[in-house]
């Protein structure tokens, strides 16, 4: 397996597992997004994957783990970034104070 192929394959595993762990509500720290689109953007900067390649996998990703409105988000948004979709913490009152 060529470093492009092998680079690509990783690749869309990191995405799918950042859409998958999101979908499970787990926690995705900022650090590892972080890593993910850097590591995306060292690919498109190698030459190892296109732009449109990506879109696509985010666009195909959000259809699978959650819905069409939020692959039309993917689809609307020019920029190649990743939107975390985790549900807020409740919040909870720490005092009794009025």
């Amino acid at each position: 397996m060529s470093a492009a192929n092998d680079f690509c394959a990783q690749l869309f595993e990191k995405i799918h597992s950042f859409f998958s762990d999101q979908q499970q509500g787990l926690d995705i720290p900022p650090a590892q997004l972080y890593r993910l689109e850097g590591f995306i953007e060292a690919g498109l900067l190698a030459g190892f994957v296109l732009e449109s390649e990506v879109k696509k996998t985010f666009i195909d990703c959000a259809e699978q783990y959650f819905n069409t409105e939020i692959a039309d988000f993917y689809r609307k948004d020019y920029r190649l970034i990743l939107h975390m979709r985790m549900s807020e913490a409740p919040v909870y009152p720490s005092s009794n104070a009025p």
